[in-house]
């Protein structure tokens, strides 16, 4: 089996890997890093990852194509949205067959966005408006169960819930942000996936489904369900160098409620991941990705990234 080196980043959709598409560009990455799917970690025990991402949102979108702001008057025209988001994950591997997850994000986020006010004669007077904010996101508790372990292979599922630990009411000196920009959601989720993987010498490769489904709403705004489907290469180059390669697709399905946008909400995304891995110590790597989308689709019009980064830090116990 290829040994703990393999590095598994980030969160799952939910995983909280998520690059959701938003109006206004509320974001993360779509990486898989958890090391229990990967099956890169099976012995019991912790291991605490760390994790830090960008993601500049400066495409606007119309369908699967870029576009240009409208400029209706009394509406906004998305301008920017910088994503640099926090991400520390908890794992313990009660056995070879039970793990527990627990992932806690923060948020570093700035907006623009330009409202075309009336100026009293027809026309438009461009109104520049900002925000800026640093928060906890939404907690994430998940259950992995390996049902299926023969030879190099392993099969399992994933269960859990996100939990409404983040603020809904960021704001500027005049108001709060749009609600997809905030750092929560306002709802709890519950998370259902399954996972297969297998290893061969050098190689290895997985591959996870996962659906998140809000079961609550908050102030007249329910998040849109969303699922996630990642599989991942890697190969062993040196003893201590991993090289690593993911496809990543999302399909997210509209915001509903009066303070959501639903024709501004939801799509769907296909990204690509090469990274690296480096094993600094015996319990301890180091990984970087580069994401690249090559195909999104939004509703409406929506900010996308053209691409995005991660790096971070992983130790066992």
């Amino acid at each position: 089996m290829i040994n703990q080196q393999k590095i598994a980043l980030a969160f799952a959709c939910a995983t909280l890997s998520f690059n959701a598409q938003a109006s206004c560009g509320g974001a993360f990455c779509t990486l898989n890093t958890d090391a229990g799917v990967q099956g890169t970690w099976n012995k019991p025990g912790v291991r605490l990852d760390l994790r830090a991402e960008y993601i500049d949102m400066d495409q606007l979108r119309h369908g699967p194509s870029k576009a240009q702001p409208q400029g209706i008057v009394n509406e906004h025209d998305e301008v920017r949205t910088i994503n640099r988001n926090f991400l520390a994950t908890l794992d313990w591997n009660i056995n070879q067959d039970w793990g527990v997850t627990l992932r806690v994000p923060f948020v570093n986020r700035a907006h623009n966005h330009i409202f075309n006010a009336d100026n009293g004669s027809g026309g438009i007077e461009p109104k520049v408006e900002s925000w800026k904010f640093t928060s906890i996101g939404d907690v994430q508790a998940l259950a992995r169960y390996n049902f299926y372990s023969e030879g190099n292979s392993n099969a399992g599922v994933r269960f859990g819930l996100k939990l409404p630990t983040g603020s809904t009411h960021e704001h500027n000196s005049e108001e709060d942000a749009e609600r997809m920009l905030q750092p929560s959601s306002g709802s709890v989720d519950t998370l259902l996936g399954a996972y297969y993987n297998q290893h061969h010498g050098a190689f290895g490769w997985f591959v996870q489904g996962m659906w998140q489904q809000a079961v609550s709403e908050r102030d007249s705004f329910k998040f849109g369900s969303k699922l996630g489907v990642d599989a991942g290469l890697s190969y062993a180059a040196t003893p201590d160098l991993n090289l690593l390669l993911q496809a990543n697709i999302l399909h997210k399905s509209k915001d509903s409620g009066a303070n959501a946008e639903p024709p501004d909400s939801g799509g769907y995304s296909v990204s690509v991941s090469p990274g690296l891995a480096y094993k600094l110590t015996p319990s301890t790597q180091v990984y970087g990705f580069v994401q690249k989308p090559i195909y999104q689709y939004v509703n409406g019009f929506q900010l996308t990234p053209s691409w995005s980064a991660a790096m971070g830090i992983s130790t066992q116990f």
